[in-house]
């Protein structure tokens, strides 16, 4: 009976030895190295789709042709633009950028501006015009704004490669076939003349 108790006893101690030499080679592991997450590769050319709505004059009678459409449509894609660039250049510290962008290609910029300011004349008058003009140019810089929102932090990241491409081109012509380009994504949201929640796709 003793013997019994002495053989359990020693038994008790060989485990908790072992126990105990578990517990110090754990002590002397290294744990492993955090796993760090890449980031996300930014995206070549647009990160949204550049197609700007245009909205429909105040009247049904006032009509514009198939090739003015075509041109105004294209005047306001360039403004839609600048007005994205220029949200990305306030949101992301690029005013370098924007400034370069804007230099290299004022005559064309101011030349859509004007072929927009003239369709807003014309769709709902002298004074009504530069009001739903203003209203639009208002409302076009929140949604664009609200987007990049919900981006988080890839909005600065998508707008650097935005910018990058932007800068490659070298004339009034390549501005306008890049605000004709499809975004790479189908996910991804254009910015428009619809109220803050209701952008388009």
């Amino acid at each position: 009976m003793v013997q019994n108790n002495w053989l359990a006893g020693t038994s008790g101690k060989i485990i908790l030895t072992l126990g105990g030499t578990a517990l110090l080679l754990a002590g002397c592991t290294h744990p492993p190295a955090p796993q760090v997450a890449a980031a996300p590769p930014a995206p070549v050319g647009h990160v949204y789709p550049v197609a700007i709505g245009v909205p429909p004059p105040v009247s049904a009678k006032i009509k514009f042709s198939a090739d003015q459409s075509e041109q105004i449509q294209q005047a306001f894609n360039v403004v839609g633009l600048k007005s994205a660039l220029m949200v990305a250049a306030l949101s992301c510290n690029q005013q370098n950028k924007y400034d370069i962008f804007m230099t290299s290609f004022q005559p064309h910029i101011l030349a859509a501006q004007h072929a927009v300011d003239a369709y807003f004349h014309k769709a709902s008058g002298p004074y009504s015009g530069q009001k739903m003009e203003d209203s639009f140019v208002t409302l076009l810089a929140n949604n664009q704004s609200d987007a990049g929102i919900t981006e988080g932090s890839l909005f600065c990241l998508n707008n650097a490669a935005e910018f990058d491409a932007v800068l490659a081109l070298k004339t009034p012509a390549d501005i306008d076939h890049f605000v004709t380009d499809q975004a790479p994504s189908t996910d991804a949201t254009v910015a428009s003349t619809a109220a803050p929640g209701t952008i388009s796709h």
